[in-house]
């Protein structure tokens, strides 16, 4: 019985049952046929219940089923030899492939293949350093809104024992922060002549993606070390005024970079190292800098009998792949290509140099695929290639940093 029809009963039923129980009198008969609807009410719900449940289920499994089905088509198509094909051929000026990225709500992109998307990704990982260390979730989608327990550790320690005798307990409730990720969209270019696109005879569209995954490379490494935050990700170099920093900030004189130089000494090394950052983020903790604050505290000798040893140190994990080539107080040291460098003249709040745990104070969230655009019209006989990523990062417990901040007048 379909349910509609089950409801058309219960509605009868229902009628008939409330005729029998507003009569003056009744009869025996009366009597026993209420009875009997009252059991047929009963059980006419029950099947009722179960029938609308079998329904939100059956409903549910087709379109989680359904959602499965297309993520894998499109997933399984685009890492084909055939759609392969279908991308290099349009590469060279053919068709666009079947699989189309919406962009915009009036243009899509053609979805790299996944046997490039793959490669993109391994170089990513070769040649990148801020990306590497941070919480990096890849394949997201939507505006991401993470939710941050903030809750220090020293909080959670005195209230936390009870006694056979007294069995309360304060509660300890989660500090709980929200932080918004949206998209922000980068767009690496390539540019080639129609002749090489149309006559060569060379991998054209292996060169295009080499450029387009050095400008990704570099494009998302630059913006995850020292972006605006305004239609860029927020770097983890940028100045935040929550960072611990040094007792007595460092403010100098640039005299033409000396006041720069001067800001690297074993104190302030020290200070950050063993007392600015909390012993909570020492197990995962390391040095991050830029070159010239790798070049300016390299110049540091400890004199320890009788001879200058550098604080710099070899450490025995360099031939490690992403390893990190030296050690400093024990800690592993990580140069950022894009870190502020050396100033020579006026700048407030630069950070040359921190020592953190980047895992627990940066977020880095990437949206999943990489997507291209073909341009064989705005230029005459060039024809552009545009990529298209989205990613977005954020500091989310700056307690993890300890930043050394330069001020110089």
């Amino acid at each position: 019985m379909k349910i509609s029809e089950m409801h058309e009963k219960r509605k009868a039923l229902t009628a008939e049952r409330d005729t029998i129980l507003t009569a003056s009198e009744m009869t025996v008969e009366q009597e026993a046929r209420g009875h009997e609807v009252a059991n047929e009410l009963q059980k006419l719900d029950g099947e009722i219940r179960a029938a609308q449940l079998r329904e939100r289920f059956a409903s549910y499994s087709a379109m989680e089923k359904a959602v499965e089905d297309g993520n894998k088509r499109n997933t399984d198509w685009t890492a084909t030899t055939e759609y392969r094909d279908q991308w290099i051929n349009w590469c060279r000026g053919g068709r666009a492939p079947e699989t189309r990225a919406i962009d915009t709500s009036s243009s899509s992109g053609v979805l790299v293949p996944k046997i490039y998307e793959a490669g993109i990704l391994k170089y990513l990982e070769r040649n990148t350093v801020v990306r590497n260390l941070a919480d990096l979730r890849t394949g997201v989608k939507g505006s991401v809104t993470m939710r941050v327990n903030t809750l220090e550790t020293d909080a959670a320690t005195s209230s936390f024992w009870t006694t056979e005798s007294s069995k309360t307990a304060t509660a300890i409730d989660g500090a709980w922060a929200e932080v918004n990720m949206n998209p922000v969209g980068g767009l690496p270019k390539s540019e080639l002549t129609q002749w090489v696109v149309r006559q060569s005879d060379f991998d054209v569209e292996t060169e295009v993606m080499d450029n387009l995954q050095r400008q990704i490379a570099r494009g998302l490494e630059y913006g995850y070390t020292i972006g605006s935050g305004s239609d860029q990700p927020t770097g983890l170099f940028l100045q935040n005024a929550n960072f611990k920093g040094l007792g007595t900030a460092y403010s100098a004189a640039h005299s033409s970079g000396a006041g720069w130089d001067a800001a690297f000494t074993l104190a302030r090394l020290t200070e950050l190292r063993y007392k600015t950052l909390p012993a909570e983020y020492w197990a995962s903790a390391a040095w991050i800098m830029s070159q010239d604050a790798y070049y300016a505290i390299a110049q540091i000798a400890v004199a320890t009998s009788g001879s200058n040893v550098p604080l710099f140190v070899p450490s025995s994990d360099a031939g490690i792949v992403n390893a990190a080539p030296f050690t400093l107080m024990g800690r592993p040291v990580y140069i950022a290509p894009y870190a502020p460098g050396r100033q020579t003249a006026a700048v407030t709040n630069s950070i040359p140099l921190m020592f953190a745990n980047v895992s627990e104070a940066f977020a880095i969230r990437e949206w999943g695929g990489v997507n291209m655009f073909r341009d064989d019209v705005t230029t005459p006989g060039l024809v552009k290639f545009q990529g298209m990523v989205f990613t977005n990062s954020k500091v989310v417990r700056p307690k993890a940093v300890a930043a050394l901040r330069i001020t110089l007048t």
